[in-house]
């Protein structure tokens, strides 16, 4: 998997982008089944202008896998848990896609038994 990481008004250190990678190599095990190159691009954010309501930090992430593209985007009062905020939400929208295709293939499956039983 590729990651591409980018901060906006926030100055990346060495250890950030370990963390931050560290994170999303999670997503990396859901998504071995892809038959295209999946591509993380993350972009991180220190905001003023929201600190009053709490939150300080933005975390964005775009997953591209199988030609389908998979946003999330969280607000934390610390980069971790924005980070980790969306790194489950891409997580839940994996699974859930995974899931919904297993269910179109089981769904032909049963249609096709029933043909074959119907004719026979």
């Amino acid at each position: 998997m590729q990651i591409t990481i980018k901060g906006t008004q926030y100055e990346l250190t060495d250890g950030t982008r370990a963390f931050i990678e560290e994170k999303f190599l999670a997503l990396d095990k859901l998504a071995q089944g892809s038959q295209s190159p999946v591509s993380l691009a993350c972009e991180v954010e220190q905001s003023i202008a929201v600190e009053r309501a709490g939150a300080k930090y933005r975390a964005e992430g775009n997953l591209s896998a199988d030609g389908k593209m998979f946003h999330a985007e969280a607000w934390s009062s610390n980069l971790e848990g924005a980070v980790d905020r969306v790194r489950d939400d891409l997580m839940h929208e994996l699974r859930q896609a995974r899931g919904r295709k297993r269910g179109f293939i089981r769904r032909g499956g049963a249609a096709l038994k029933r043909l074959f039983r119907f004719g026979s």
